[in-house]
Order: structure tokens, then C-alpha cells, then sequence
């Protein structure tokens, strides 16, 4: 019986579905097996990015929609969510080098072509030209190996951004200083996408967190979009993985440098002491604030001799993570294995205080200033009674001040 062949037939979706399944091309032009795919389907599983480094727990997900299409979405790095042919366009993009879009009648009849000689011995009994493989798996290592190139479109600082930040306690003038930037339009590897990805909207603002450069001159940004709902929608996209708040880490005598969550959390903390510098004696206490990419991070050898040189001889870092057992585990990795000791802010959880809060911009939504500063200080005066043997008053105010325990599972 002879076969059809995909040369002297107009190719359509339909056709094209009718001899191999949207798992097949997700896993044939993701280079992951099918059954992966069909797992993290059934069972709601996440498995790593293939398109860049991850996350220990990973962050790409498979699901049907509505329409009874497969789509692919990488809850992380650039926003990645596409449906077979996106995914295949995509990576032929990397490949060709050139922007492979679907919307183009054009290049989405290449996509299908590309497709059917992929799977030419379903289609047609051929055997598969290997050269096809080679050049897919090439696309996708490129795609790892390649940082994605975010740039963005400024705009000026409205009355909005002014209350989302004040909500926690950070003024438009130390965002400016802190390489924060109000975002109109950004768009990702415009060589292969010119459109922009986004454009401002009151509704949904963002604002790019400039981090430094990488070896070959490309912006690591994140970009951060605070109204967003964490559950239904990214709210951030970024092209790295790195520690942030270096950039203004400039000094070698901190007294204390301290490791948070976000960046949010870190311009909340040294917007606050700022404005209200705490003292040892008659000399104002050096502070430096950064924040792990996320608390699933782990901190390496080259990063901690790096902070580590940037403190006074009797300098000292700490972590300030949640108080989740994403934020337990961070912590304990970094007192494991550096001996940072920990500190959190909770809610009443195994009987420990209750702040009604769970970081420190929650801190400065619910308390006034001279109340946050009291409990920094409290803090501070904790510290020095547990590790500097300093003495100390009253003890017990500083243990229920601040919630640094024995780390409960």
C-alpha cells in the first residue's frame, strides 16, 4: 500500500497531528523523552528548563489547555510558552538563525515541512536524515548555553510607582541609585523576535533590576512585576542566576553583611537604614544588604570569599530568609556549610514570635519606622550577645525579638 507523501500534499496542522502527537514534536525538538512529557502531564510535574540553567526543583511544565492544545511554559528565566509549533519555531530559530515565526504563512508551512522530514519515517517510510537530529539537539544546547538578551525601554516614574514602593518603605530616589529602572517596553533576542513583549500598563507595571554584565558585554536583568498573581502568571523574567546588590556592595569594612530573599526585601532594608543608621558607640554601623536570585540558590565557595573580603576584621554575615521550609533549607545550607548563622522574621510558627509578617517589606507595611528600628536594634544588640560575647541586659528581649533557632522539620 502506498503511502502518502508529505512532498505532494498541502501540509496542515491537522494532517501533521493525524500521524505523530504534539508530545512526540514537544519531545523530539525539546531532545527530552516523551515519557517525561507525559508524566509531568498527568501528574502536574516540573522538570528543568532545557533552555538554561535551572532551579533544583526545576520549572518547565506541560498541560493541555482548553483548545486541546499541548503547551510548554518555563515558569522561569524569559517567560517561554508556546505550543508544538512555537517550540518547534523556536528552536528553528536558533538553528537558522533567523526569526522563525508562526504568524508567518510562510514560516509556519517551513515549520511543518521541518516537521514531516523529522518524522519522514512515519510519513513517508523514509529513513530520517540523522544530520536533522544533530541539528535540533544543537538548537536547544545553543538555547542553554546562549544568556537571552533582555533589553529594555525606560520610562519616567509616575504616582503609582511612588505608592507600590512605599508600600515597602523604598523611595523613587534610592531605586534610582540602586539600578532600578520603570519599564515602557522590553523585548527578548529581538534578532530572532522583534516584537516587544510587553508594553506599560498601570495594571500590570514593571521594573527591571539591572544586575551587571556577563564576559560578553550582555545586561543580566530581572524584570519584576509586583501586581502579579505568583500562582497564574510570571512575575519575574530573567536572563541570569547570580547574587544581587553587588553593584552596590562597595565598601571593604561592613560590619555586618546580610544575605535576604529578594531584592525587594534588600532595597526595603537599605532604604530603612538610610534613613535611620544604627550606631556602635559614636560611629555609624556599615551595612551591606544583598539577596540570592531565589532561596532555592546555593551560595558557592568563590561567592562567600568574595563577600567574606568585603567585611571589617570583626565583621559577620548573616541570612534573613523566610521562614518556609524553602527559606529553613537555604538557611541551613549557608550555616552548614559557612557557618552563617540565621535569622528570621515569623508569624507565631512553632511557637516562636509573632510579627504578623514574613519578610521585612511586610515589616514596613504594618510597623512605623521607629518600631522597625527598634526591632533592627534589638537585633543588632542580639547578635553581639550571641557571637561577640558582648553583654547583654536583658537577654530574653533579644530572643523573642528575633527568631534565630534550632531549625524545626
Amino acid at each position: 500500500m502506498l503511502r502518502r507523501n508529505p512532498n505532494t500534499v498541502r501540509l496542515t496542522k491537522a494532517y501533521i497531528e493525524s500521524k505523530v502527537s504534539q508530545e512526540a514534536i514537544m519531545s523530539k525538538y525539546l531532545d527530552i523523552p516523551i515519557e517525561v512529557i507525559d508524566d509531568c502531564i498527568s501528574k502536574n510535574h516540573l522538570i528543568k528548563s532545557v533552555f538554561r540553567d535551572d532551579d533544583v526543583y526545576g520549572s518547565m511544565g506541560f498541560a493541555y489547555n482548553k483548545k486541546g492544545r499541548l503547551k510548554v511554559r518555563d515558569f522561569g528565566g524569559f517567560g517561554f510558552f508556546e505550543d508544538c509549533y512555537g517550540t518547534v519555531a523556536y528552536v528553528l530559530s536558533l538553528v537558522y538563525e533567523r526569526r522563525i515565526d508562526t504568524n508567518n504563512k510562510q514560516d509556519f508551512y517551513f515549520v511543518l515541512k521541518h516537521i514531516a522530514a523529522t518524522f519522514s519515517d512515519i510519513f513517508n517510510g523514509k529513513v530520517v536524515d540523522p544530520r536533522i537530529e544533530d541539528s535540533i539537539k544543537y538548537g536547544v544546547r545553543k538555547a542553554r548555553n546562549t544568556k537571552a538578551i533582555i533589553e529594555i525601554v525606560p520610562r519616567s516614574w509616575n504616582k503609582q510607582d511612588k505608592e507600590v514602593w512605599a508600600k515597602f518603605g523604598v523611595e523613587l530616589n534610592y531605586l534610582n541609585t540602586h539600578f532600578v529602572i520603570p519599564v515602557e517596553q522590553y523585548y527578548i533576542n529581538r534578532n530572532a523576535n522583534d516584537d516587544p513583549k510587553y508594553y506599560y500598563k498601570s495594571s500590570d507595571p514593571c521594573y527591571a533590576y539591572m544586575l551587571g554584565q556577563n564576559r560578553n558585554g550582555i545586561y543580566l536583568i530581572k524584570l519584576y512585576f509586583p501586581l502579579r498573581n505568583r500562582a497564574t502568571e510570571l512575575k519575574f523574567i530573567t536572563n541570569c542566576n547570580v547574587l544581587e546588590g553587588l553593584l552596590n556592595l562597595e565598601l571593604y569594612n561592613y560590619d555586618y553583611i546580610l544575605i535576604t530573599k529578594s531584592s525587594k526585601d534588600r532595597l526595603s532594608i537599605g532604604n530603612h537604614l538610610i534613613h535611620h543608621p544604627l550606631y556602635r558607640g559614636a560611629e555609624a554601623l556599615n551595612i551591606g544588604v544583598i539577596n540570592l536570585p531565589s532561596e532555592n540558590y546555593r551560595l558557592n565557595q568563590t561567592e562567600f570569599d568574595w563577600l567574606t573580603n568585603r567585611l571589617a576584621d570583626n565583621g559577620m554575615i548573616f541570612s534573613l530568609l523566610d521562614f518556609d521550609r524553602t527559606g529553613r533549607d537555604g538557611a541551613k545550607y549557608l550555616y552548614d556549610t559557612y557557618g552563617i548563622p540565621y535569622l528570621f522574621i515569623t508569624r507565631g510558627e512553632f511557637g516562636l514570635s509573632d510579627l504578623g509578617c514574613k519578610d521585612f517589606a511586610e515589616l514596613c507595611a504594618k510597623y512605623t519606622p521607629t518600631e522597625i528600628n527598634s526591632f533592627i536594634d534589638d537585633t543588632i544588640k542580639y547578635i553581639n550577645y550571641k557571637y561577640r560575647n558582648e553583654t547583654a541586659t536583658n537577654s530574653d528581649t533579644y530572643y523573642k525579638r528575633v527568631s534565630d533557632c534550632e531549625l524545626p522539620y
